[in-house]
């Protein structure tokens, strides 16, 4: 977290932002660490006092930032979440791995509190991690966004308030992401060709048992989504529940199916699918025609889960 210049010799991934339903599907929720052994070994620890501080969400992300702040290497670097600084102490003045993650995490969470208020996205939050607290309020101040734009533009001010040739590492969010691996339903080229048949077929006449732009129902209508992927899923709602993964709703990604109940007498448990678009919205064949609807109300007192196939 050092807010010297830092210099990383990194393979940098680049998770580009793919725009899903109008917003941006950021790529970015609670994917897994894809670290080495050596940073492994402080997963208990980092769990321990993530669940303390009250973010055991972001055990994952906390592992991806050990690597990327010391490789997880703590002969070398003890301060393996490089947060001296955040307790007030010059540059590397932890000497203890434990005493870094505990005060890394505590930082992280006090940041993610004050993004919150702020209403600002994940990735200020992340930054902020390497330029300090006040990339929230600025980030606030300007759309709530993180961009690569803002993160250059805060740095070049920062290096001038202080007469600095650089500050930070605007490049902190990819290079952390870097160190991670993203569960997406289906992403990128797959999931625009699924887009671009809702979009097609949005208003086409619901019919049970239709197949067709005529009248289609909900189950074809899915499987007619899917098929735009490449993804081959069975034919009725109940099928396709069987045959996929059920997942929590805070796991849900755009191109997962949704699953209700009890919305008619179908003689089986499973009686709706749609395919979730994300922003609390999917797209389904229901009421009269196919349309995208927002999972409130009606829907979410029929719910039972989210599906990946």
């Amino acid at each position: 977290m050092k807010l010297k210049r830092k210099i990383c010799v990194l393979f940098v991934v680049i998770l580009s932002a793919f725009q899903f339903t109008g917003c941006e599907f950021e790529g970015n929720e609670y994917g897994t660490a894809n670290v080495p052994p050596m940073v492994e070994q402080w997963r208990s620890l980092v769990e321990h006092y993530a669940e303390e501080y009250g973010i055991p969400e972001y055990v994952e992300l906390i592992l991806a930032m050990i690597m990327q702040e010391s490789g997880g290497n703590a002969e070398q670097t003890p301060d393996i979440m490089q947060c001296s600084e955040s307790a007030g102490m010059s540059p590397n003045a932890i000497d203890d791995p434990e005493v870094s993650i505990r005060q890394g995490v505590k930082y992280l969470a006090s940041l993610v509190r004050s993004g919150e208020a702020a209403g600002v996205d994940r990735e200020t939050v992340i930054q902020a991690y390497n330029f300090g607290g006040g990339y929230i309020s600025f980030i606030a101040e300007n759309g709530g966004k993180h961009s690569d734009e803002l993160a250059r533009k805060y740095s070049s001010s920062m290096a001038s308030r202080y007469g600095w040739s650089s500050y930070g590492d605007v490049k902190y969010v990819e290079h952390v992401y870097s160190h991670m691996n993203f569960d997406t339903a289906v992403a990128g080229e797959g999931y625009e060709a699924m887009y671009a048949v809702m979009k097609e077929y949005e208003d086409v006449p619901y019919r049970f048992g239709g197949e067709t732009k005529a009248g289609i129902d909900c189950s074809a209508m899915s499987k007619k989504i899917y098929q735009a992927a490449g993804i081959t899923i069975p034919r009725n709602a109940q099928a396709q529940y069987n045959a996929c993964k059920h997942i929590p709703e805070s796991e849900a990604r755009p191109g997962d199916l949704i699953f209700f109940t009890g919305t008619y007498d179908a003689g089986a448990y499973i009686t709706h699918v749609g395919v979730y678009t994300g922003n609390n919205e999917f797209f389904h064949a229901g009421g009269t025609k196919c349309q995208f609807s927002d999972f409130t109300g009606y829907y979410r007192e029929h719910f039972v889960s989210f599906g990946r196939m």
